[in-house]
């Protein structure tokens, strides 16, 4: 049998926590069991030293709450919530100079260049410097995209990218 110290109800001994006010539930023994008890744990153990409880569980809140918060901080950071690096003005700039650039060497060079088999095209510098445009331009764009507080940089320099790869898919006459 155990009984709440609290509201003084009691419950049988599977239940740990009272019902009522979930305050931890106490052994209620009767006294030829607690004489034996108390004459064997005399005997065998030093005299246990009751501390009250109330400082240990504002210390153990208190606890809990910082590691709620810094798990909480720790969660955001490691998402990306809170960007920690911003592009610099040059990055957005270079994002539209990079699509213009591949604009440029697809009108100038690529679109000139004799075709003897494919894979001579495919590791001609030409193509392979238009490919090296292309991926930075995008990774730039998409870096200002996403970081930027003036996306419009990125948002065009994509649009150009894409119309570059389009007009370089399409078969012309």
């Amino acid at each position: 049998m155990k009984r709440c110290p609290q509201c003084n109800r009691s419950f049988e001994n599977s239940l740990d926590f009272c019902l009522e006010d979930g305050a931890r539930l106490t052994p209620v023994f009767d006294s030829a069991t607690a004489v034996t008890v108390e004459s064997k744990a005399a005997k065998t153990a030093p005299p246990t030293i009751a501390y009250p409880l109330a400082p240990v569980r504002e210390a153990a809140n208190k606890l809990s709450n910082t590691v709620e918060t810094e798990t909480v901080v720790a969660k955001k950071a490691i998402l990306g919530q809170e960007p920690t690096v911003k592009p610099t003005p040059a990055f957005e700039y270079a994002s539209i100079a990079i699509a213009l650039a591949h604009n440029w060497w697809q009108w100038l060079y690529l679109e000139k260049q004799y075709v003897s088999s494919i894979l001579d095209y495919i590791f001609s510098a030409n193509f392979l410097m238009w490919l090296v445009l292309l991926v930075s331009g995008t990774a730039i764009s998409l870096f200002v995209v996403r970081r930027s507080d003036r996306k419009i940089f990125g948002i065009l320099s994509l649009v150009i990218l894409a119309i570059n790869l389009i007009l370089f898919l399409v078969p012309r006459r």
